[in-house]
């Protein structure tokens, strides 16, 4: 039996639903820069929004592991990386390295799609999942990118 390559109506628009909080704090960080004030509040909303939803990537990557006939011990150890990724970046914010915390989470998220789709290549994930994550990794990525520019400007 072929897996379905159409990603399913419900997983699709609640992933695109995912984008808004992302691209909210890139929209305030671009007024924030129009009025010539500091976008720190909107990069620390950016950063756990982000923080939150690399938890819920390993969540995702944990039940994967739960469900596989051989709960290959490595990939639950894997998992938790996405966590401890958002938590060192919401850290790095709060300690003053917000471009460090920024990139690390363009990192992270990046990563995460890669590994996801060598998952789906070794037929771990459905293959509709890794065509969703790659569209979801282009829109929180690109949000990512465009805070890294937009926050320079607003200090």
């Amino acid at each position: 039996m072929t897996q379905p390559i159409r990603v399913p109506k419900t997983p699709l628009l609640l992933g695109l639903a995912g984008w808004i909080p992302f691209w909210i704090p890139v929209a305030l960080a671009t007024h924030a820069v129009a009025t010539g004030r500091s976008a720190a509040a909107e990069t620390a909303l950016f950063i756990v929004y982000a923080a939150i939803i690399l938890g819920f990537l390993g969540g995702v990557r944990w039940g994967q592991a739960l469900t596989s006939e051989t709960h290959q011990s490595s990939t639950f150890m894997i998992s938790v990386v996405p966590s401890l990724a958002g938590l060192a970046a919401a850290l790095l914010y709060w300690a003053g390295a917000p471009l460090t915390a920024l990139a690390l989470i363009f990192a992270s998220l990046f990563m995460h799609w890669r590994w996801d789709i060598a998952a789906m290549h070794r037929r771990r994930l459905p293959v509709w999942y890794g065509r969703l994550r790659s569209v979801l990794t282009l829109g929180a990525c690109s949000a990512a990118v465009a805070m890294l520019v937009l926050y320079p400007m607003s200090v």
